[in-house]
């Protein structure tokens, strides 16, 4: 790699225009953020209207995912330049371009290179190892619904993207007790099952930020737990159904309105396979 500081397609910056030695991969196309190192090329690509990446703010924290336009970039380089230059170049460059570095983690040495970085609604994630890195961008924001709330809308999502967010399955205050005006959305999820039977999912609760996060972590979980019970008292094999909580930490929306919150406390249906 050269050390050039990488310019972004979102600020004034100059786009490098160098063409690399090698050809890109058929069908990728530069990234929308960040452009590439120049005598680099692409080895493969990933673009998305709506998906997801893990984006951890800090060392330690996991699960921190960021929804919305994705796109995953794999670059290989001309040998001679570190991981570590690499990074640190793009991390200058991020900064100069307004964004705020949330997290960075150099290993053995410089032998690898992780960060985050985010401005706005955009979000970057960069990994460097040997002559090869990874930059990954997502530009959060909410999936727009297209799809018809029942098991026919429900299971052309899922084929889209994987997964699918349940709403009216409603329970008691503080409570995994399910209400009896959940009976139709629960309803329709048998149908989605049954009629899915080789499909095996993680169902997933979630909550507002009302309440102390411990609390609501516990609760999705014993929620979406209530959920698989009564899916298997009404038909569906409870073993391909794995119950998970993350409580108020997957927000969808903004939690400083009811508007907001409701929209967070929902039910995900996760495909595993």
């Amino acid at each position: 790699m050269r050390s050039v500081i990488l310019c972004l397609a979102l600020c004034s910056c100059a786009v490098w225009a160098q063409v690399p030695s090698q050809a890109d991969k058929k069908g990728c196309a530069e990234s929308k953020v960040v452009t590439r190192m120049p005598g680099c090329v692409i080895l493969r690509c990933d673009y998305k209207d709506f998906s997801a990446a893990e984006m951890p703010r800090t060392r330690a924290e996991k699960g921190h995912q960021v929804e919305g336009e994705f796109e995953s970039t794999v670059y290989r380089c001309p040998s001679g330049k570190s991981p570590l230059e690499l990074g640190r170049n793009t991390e200058a460059a991020l900064k100069n371009a307004g964004f705020n570095i949330l997290y960075t983690d150099v290993y053995a040495g410089g032998a690898r290179f992780w960060m985050t970085a985010q401005k706005g609604s955009q979000w970057v994630k960069l990994f460097v190892v040997s002559d090869a890195y990874e930059l990954t961008a997502v530009k959060q924001k909410q999936m727009e619904q297209v799809m018809t709330a029942n098991a026919d809308g429900w299971a052309q999502q899922i084929n889209q993207s994987g997964r699918v967010s349940v709403y009216g399955i409603n329970f008691d205050t503080g409570k995994s007790t399910i209400r009896p005006d959940s009976e139709p959305a629960l309803n329709e999820l048998v149908k989605l099952l049954q009629a899915h039977t080789s499909w095996a999912m993680v169902v997933a609760g979630h909550t507002d930020n009302v309440g102390a996060q411990a609390t609501n972590l516990a609760l999705s979980r014993a929620r979406a737990q209530s959920v698989i019970s009564w899916l298997s008292v009404h038909g569906v094999d409870g073993a391909r159904l794995v119950p998970a909580g993350f409580g108020d930490t997957r927000p969808i929306a903004d939690n400083k309105d009811e508007e907001g919150r409701q929209k967070n406390r929902r039910v995900d249906l996760v495909k595993l396979y």
